[in-house]
């Protein structure tokens, strides 16, 4: 799906879960009873079993005709999604926080799961998703709409540079939209723009920084044939902003 038709897509949803059967314009979601609470965990304790089951027939049931499964960007629609069901053997995952608010015949529903540890896998202690969710009553049943996922970043695991390597590192930046330092003070690594606050950088390896819960962005150093370091790229995951060396500080 492009861009634009993800876009209109959201904007359907969002249309759905803002209006339904609301009236007033100022009506705001408040917290659910506690019957309906209940029956909507135990709807989502069923949907997460199910999808590693392969269980068409309960995602079928508990689904509105125009489900829509967002992931990382990617929208799944109800027919396609279910022709990808299949049993992967997993154990589901574990809710640990659940919320919902309600307004008129909608629901919205937030959970942050936790992904269980498999016997002799890979350590998933810091492996949690989010799930935002739009539940609608429709003829007394609720049905859900709209699921978007999202995987809760954490800061990887830092590694401590010699003053040597530091300073290999440090040094004055520029491309278009200015000047960036980066320095050195005792084993910290720091940096920032003239006149603004600098931020204390942590090294992921020798050659990539990354600024402690901003895990969406990378430095990663290039360096020349003769290993000096000749500039950097800001990396957001989206896209990529050169910096070029113009200085040793």
């Amino acid at each position: 799906m492009d861009r634009a038709s993800l876009t209109r897509s959201l904007a359907v949803a969002i249309t759905l879960l803002a209006g339904g059967h609301v009236t007033s314009a100022s009506a705001q979601a408040v917290d659910a009873p506690a019957d309906i609470r209940n029956e909507l965990y135990v709807n989502d304790e069923l949907l997460l079993t199910a999808v590693h089951r392969g269980d068409r027939a309960t995602w079928s049931r508990l689904t509105t005709s125009d489900f829509m499964y967002v992931e990382e960007g990617e929208v799944a629609r109800r027919d396609d999604f279910l022709r990808e069901l299949e049993d992967d053997g997993n154990t589901p995952l574990i809710i640990r926080k659940y919320e919902v608010k309600i307004i008129g015949d909608t629901a919205q529903v937030f959970h942050y799961d936790d992904v269980p540890q498999r016997p002799g896998g890979a350590d998933v202690s810091k492996f949690h998703l989010l799930m935002t969710e739009t539940w609608q009553r429709i003829n007394g049943k609720w049905l859900l709409r709209i699921v978007h996922i999202d995987r809760i970043r954490v800061n990887p695991p830092g590694i401590t540079l010699s003053s040597s390597q530091i300073d290999e590192l440090v040094g004055t930046y520029q491309n278009i939209d200015g000047t960036y330092i980066i320095k050195r003070e005792g084993d910290h690594i720091l940096g920032g723009k003239p006149g603004r606050p600098f931020v204390e950088l942590k090294a992921e390896t020798r050659d990539v920084l990354f600024r402690p819960d901003d895990v969406y962005r990378r430095d990663v150093f290039q360096r020349d044939a003769n290993g000096k370091v000749t500039g950097f790229v800001t990396r957001d995951e989206a896209s990529d902003h050169p910096w070029k060396r113009v200085g040793a500080q």
